[in-house]
């Protein structure tokens, strides 16, 4: 593929918000983008020159994403960009994507909210992902408040979203508000169900919804998820990962885990989340050797997969000292 020819979801991050125009009342002072304010590259370069960088720069940019960089790289050909012109809306927006990436929530907080703050108008539906992508951030930080009230504000235009009611969900049910939590969910299964959605892929959007925050229920869901639609690998793959991960039944998500690879054998996740389950059992070789083998396999960068391939490293270093 030429490295000028950029795909379709390539070219919707990267242009996304150039046309966006929103009213939202979270912004932030300069002191909160530091390393941007610190560095006024762009007040002592000319004007022809900063265009020319600019042009150049996005264009690496540009290949990065096309490439499957990973998001240390396009972090900082995007903060190259943002010291020569901090005013480029999208770019915050995507520096905040990128770190999301890499867990890094504060600082995608930061990011995409001094982005926001570039775009006042009175239309808040056409930034719809990035406020959700926000919220997420929020619950991750455990700022519940400001969760809710960007979810709130994004319902006012799009209060039948199905991203946002399920965003609703985890902020109550995170907060022991199980009453609220239901009260959503039943709203969210009502609309899935209008949208076409048959059983299984309600019960599989549930415990994809609970995944990272009650293990319990994400395997309740999986479970009926794969009752009704049994021969569906993703769905056996999602049950085999929610046990493997916080070994509740490793065996069993081993067991599954097994089937899966079975019927996908160069599937990515599924070898990657079988060598996590090597791990967890203390087969650090068999674990080491998948991982290295979800690393080739995977087309993009996997924070996730990293952390275990050290944390397997670690335990390996640790039994030959």
């Amino acid at each position: 593929m030429s490295r000028f020819k950029f795909s379709q979801d390539a070219m919707t991050i990267i242009f996304m918000a150039i046309v966006l125009h929103l009213t939202i009342p979270f912004t932030l002072e300069a002191r909160d983008i530091g390393w941007v304010m610190d560095e006024p590259v762009a007040d002592s370069v000319l004007a022809q020159q900063r265009d020319s960088m600019l042009f150049a720069l996005n264009l690496k940019y540009l290949n990065g994403v096309n490439d499957n960089s990973t998001p240390f790289e396009l972090i900082s050909i995007i903060e190259e960009i943002l010291r020569l012109d901090s005013a480029l809306s999208n770019h915050w927006f995507n520096l905040g994507m990128e770190y999301i990436k890499i867990h890094e929530y504060d600082k995608a907080i930061n990011a995409i909210n001094y982005g926001l703050g570039l775009y006042p108008s009175n239309d808040n539906s056409s930034l719809l992902q990035i406020y959700i992508s926000l919220s997420f951030c929020y619950h991750k930080t455990n700022k519940h408040q400001l969760e809710n009230e960007i979810l709130d504000f994004s319902a006012s235009s799009s209060p039948d979203h199905p991203g946002i009611i399920g965003r609703y969900i985890i902020c109550a049910h995170s907060r022991v508000r199980y009453n609220e939590a239901a009260y959503y969910q039943d709203k969210l299964v009502l609309i899935l169900r209008s949208q076409g959605l048959n059983e299984s892929d309600i019960a599989y959007y549930l415990g994809r919804l609970y995944l990272n925050t009650d293990y319990l229920k994400a395997e309740e869901y999986f479970r009926i998820a794969l009752q009704y639609d049994q021969e569906n690998v993703e769905k056996l793959g999602a049950l085999a990962w929610v046990l493997i991960q916080n070994a509740l039944k490793i065996d069993e998500g081993m067991q599954l885990i097994e089937k899966a690879i079975e019927a996908d054998p160069g599937n990515a996740i599924y070898i990657h989340q079988q060598g996590y389950g090597f791990f967890m059992m203390g087969n650090y070789q068999d674990a080491i050797f998948n991982l290295y083998n979800a690393r080739e396999l995977y087309q993009q960068y996997s924070f996730e997969l990293d952390n275990h391939i050290r944390m397997v490293e670690d335990a390996i270093a640790s039994l030959e000292e």
